[in-house]
């Protein structure tokens, strides 16, 4: 088992633990943690994403980040395509497949996938991280939207599916930041030490508050709900596990460069996303739903992912 990894994870899950006590403790309550939420999308996540190449000043290799944006969009297509036939081939219920498909697709690749990345391989990986995180947010934004209003019938509720998708919300700090990275990193620029500590303090704060706001989160669900529904266990064990091996081989055979492979992989197999539980609220799905496959497979993920690492020899 590589410790380093699983003395990260710890870490990262007693900080999600304290966020979970000191919301019962009402140190943290929902309006707190909206505005956490709200800082760390806006201001310490880009500025994590920024700050991972103003330190760079090693050589600038075009060809992996072209290599990076090429596979991430494929990782992306595929997924798509294997998230949709998970959920028909496992029959869950019509009215919930369409946010099972949603969970299947996209990962906690911000708040859990960053400060595992950054712990594993440091700044050098966060330029892939960002360059993923550009396609999370298009494909969140597009095929999510359409995803999650998907009423296992065919027809997708609340209106035409041009309606459903509004490329405002492609624009958000995140993304811009993400994108703003990529052309930072070309630039043969030597950052002063003043801006780039600036960053580096600001993007800091985001481990440790992102798994604050998880634990928070995590919070607000009744324990005793989670237990009644062996949809979400099913669902687990497959995303989880199942999807790890079945995208580990796909990555092998198709990407050669070790630390993009790891980078991508590790962000695929988090657990599921907050963002599942945002937008089910948005549009009036299955909220409980989602916050309970968030709580449940970020808690197993403290065991699947590392389990799944060390069976496939990732890192």
């Amino acid at each position: 088992m590589n410790t380093v990894l699983l003395e990260q994870l710890i870490q990262l899950f007693m900080i999600m633990g304290a966020g979970y006590v000191l919301f019962k403790l009402k140190y943290i309550d929902v309006p707190f943690s909206q505005k956490l939420t709200r800082i760390l999308l806006d201001v310490t996540l880009p500025m994590m994403i920024l700050a991972s190449v103003m330190n760079d000043d090693g050589e600038k290799d075009f060809a992996k980040i072209g290599t990076v944006f090429f596979f991430s969009f494929a990782l992306y297509v595929f997924m798509t395509v294997l998230s949709i036939v998970t959920v028909k081939l496992l029959h869950f219920p019509a009215k919930q497949q369409g946010i099972y498909m949603f969970m299947c697709m996209f990962s906690n690749t911000g708040f859990m996938g960053y400060p595992v990345i950054n712990a594993l391989f440091g700044s050098e990986a966060m330029i892939y991280a960002a360059i993923v995180n550009v396609f999370f947010n298009i494909f969140v934004f597009t095929v999510g939207i359409v995803m999650i209003n998907y009423d296992g019938g065919g027809k997708k509720e609340n209106g035409s599916v041009a309606s459903l998708i509004d490329l405002k919300h492609l624009l958000t700090p995140g993304t811009l930041c993400s994108l703003a990275a990529v052309l930072l990193y070309f630039l043969p620029v030597h950052y002063p030490t003043v801006l780039t500590g600036f960053c580096s303090t600001l993007g800091g704060l985001t481990s440790g508050l992102a798994m604050l706001v998880i634990g928070s989160t995590l919070a607000k669900i009744p324990v005793k709900s989670i237990f009644n529904d062996w949809h979400v266990y099913l669902f687990t064990v497959i995303r989880q596990m199942a999807f790890a091996f079945i995208l580990w081989p796909v990555m092998k055979l198709s990407v050669s460069d070790d630390l993009i492979r790891a980078v991508m992989f590790i962000l695929m197999i988090m657990p599921v996303g907050n963002t599942a539980v945002l937008l089910a609220g948005r549009y009036e799905k299955d909220e409980e739903l989602a916050a309970k496959t968030v709580f449940v497979t970020t808690f197993v993920s403290i065991i699947t992912i590392p389990l799944c690492l060390e069976i496939l020899k990732v890192i």
